[in-house]
């Protein structure tokens, strides 16, 4: 389990878990740390074991109880608010398992089976929204360790215990780590990712309906200010579009086209970026303190401003293309670019068509937006001024996992009215890669007359995984 533990393996083993374990090496590895940890912390201190924690730092433990880490384990579990759910719980676990399984924490070998048990048996904690700041998530992982003594219920509402009790040597390691940030970031990623490569096919489905030209993204196109975003994004566009006879109707098209490569590409590179830092943070060694080389480390790399600042800049890059969405949609709706009924409407004088489309694409729109808002811009002063920054990694990630939903309905208003228009086009001739979009959309209703549209809108939201093949990204970002 010491292998490196990729967004992908951590994305595949939420949806299809596969039992974990520990190997020989790696029993012997964590035990021999935990018998250097010990030999340590008796020379000298160790924050954690031997002091108190936050302001409490120059403070000697009273050990006279042995009941130390029993007492900040229980002190520790002081969330609150909803829980984000089951996936985030068991990624946390996973993720935790993964990090512990290497040596260096100083935690003895019993809790580290113990969490691995209790991931084997489908357990997962809560994971209350308020708690984190950045800086290590200790309200969720001070639960998961009351859920291991069998205190708290885990989510099924038992009180299955897997350890018997947990000490000093213990209590801070276990907690002292970011893995239920990095769950809600990795999953949120993965989510964005998919909804990103559809929604290139999307806009080449728009283009084609309004006859944009395909110079745009052409291989000119992309080689005037190329990145691997940029690229992808170009070639997805023409492995779409061509072979499609499209007689361009502009020379050149509103920005929702003419930049779609120049809008979307940095999206792409965004989401690559912000998945090789959480990939990043998950196999780095950040408990604090470190044991390593017979020596007690003290350190602050468990704070994750890069992780904030990433996750800052993917979530502003999605707010710039799913506004060009929206701006393709109004097109989609205008006779001068599209050639059929004003809001692609058929029926008596006056009909509404996919109008209010609009609306709830913008209503998506300022959700996305809102979303937006850089949290790295903000900081704290929290243990009595002790712990005077924080990057807000924990609210970055959460911001992240909410991005999906309204950034998923954004596109999907689009390729509501994209299939409609194509459709309605006569006698019109389509290439492979747009028959095998509209194929992949055949379940959308048909019907051109005013109707309600709840339905389309969420049969279009679940078909965007289906468009991804279409994209030439090589495979979900989760899978590179």
């Amino acid at each position: 389990m010491t292998e490196r533990l990729s967004l992908a393996d951590l994305v595949r083993w939420v949806r299809e878990p596969s039992p974990l374990t520990l190997n020989d090496a790696e029993r012997a590895a964590i035990e021999a740390n935990a018998r250097t940890a010990e030999e340590a912390a008796e020379r000298g201190e160790a924050y954690g074991r031997t002091t108190g924690v936050g302001a409490n730092r120059d403070t000697s433990v009273d050990r006279a109880d042995g009941e130390h880490g029993l007492r900040l384990v229980r002190s520790h579990a002081a969330g609150a608010g909803d829980d984000l759910g089951e996936a985030v719980g068991r990624a946390t676990m996973r993720v935790r398992a993964a990090q512990l399984s290497r040596p260096g924490s100083g935690i003895p070998v019993e809790v580290v089976d113990a969490l691995v048990r209790a991931a084997n048996d489908g357990r997962s904690p809560v994971v209350r929204r308020y708690g984190g700041v950045g800086t290590g998530d200790i309200t969720v992982l001070g639960e998961l360790g009351l859920c291991l003594l069998g205190e708290r219920p885990w989510r099924d509402g038992s009180h299955e215990a897997y350890l018997a009790a947990i000490g000093a040597n213990a209590a801070l390691a276990l907690m002292s780590s970011s893995a239920p940030t990095l769950a809600i970031a990795g999953l949120g990623i993965d989510e964005v990712d998919t909804v990103a490569r559809a929604s290139i096919v999307v806009a080449s489905l728009s283009a084609v309906a309004v006859r944009a030209n395909g110079q745009q993204w052409s291989q000119v196109a992309e080689s005037a200010r190329p990145s691997p975003g940029v690229s992808t994004s170009a070639r997805t566009m023409r492995a779409v579009i061509d072979g499609t006879p499209v007689r361009a109707a502009r020379t050149q098209d509103p920005f929702g086209w003419r930049a779609a490569p120049y809008v979307h590409g940095p999206l792409l590179d965004a989401l690559s970026e912000a998945g090789r830092e959480v990939e990043s943070c998950i196999n780095a060694d950040v408990e604090n303190p470190r044991f390593a080389d017979g020596q007690v480390w003290h350190h602050g790399a468990f704070h994750l401003t890069s992780l904030s600042l990433r996750l800052d800049a993917l979530r502003l890059a999605a707010v710039q293309w799913a506004t060009l969405s929206l701006s393709r949609l109004v097109k989609l709706h205008d006779p001068a670019y599209t050639g059929a009924g004003r809001f692609l409407a058929i029926g008596p004088a006056g009909s509404s068509g996919t109008m209010v489309l609009e609306y709830t694409s913008a209503s998506a729109l300022d959700a996305v937006r809102g979303l937006a808002d850089p949290v790295s811009r903000g900081t704290t002063h929290i243990s009595i001024g002790t712990e005077d920054h924080a990057p807000w990694a924990w609210r970055a990630a959460q911001l992240m996992g909410d991005l999906a939903d309204p950034f998923r309905t954004v596109v999907a208003c689009e390729l509501v009215a994209a299939v409609r228009a194509l459709r309605m086009a006569p006698g019109a001739v389509y290439g492979p890669g747009v028959r095998e979009a509209l194929e992949a959309c055949r379940t959308l209703p048909d019907g051109s007359g005013d109707r309600p549209l709840i339905e389309d809108v969420a049969m279009a939201a679940d078909l965007l995984p289906s468009l991804t093949s279409l994209s030439t990204v090589g495979g979900a970002l989760t899978d590179r």
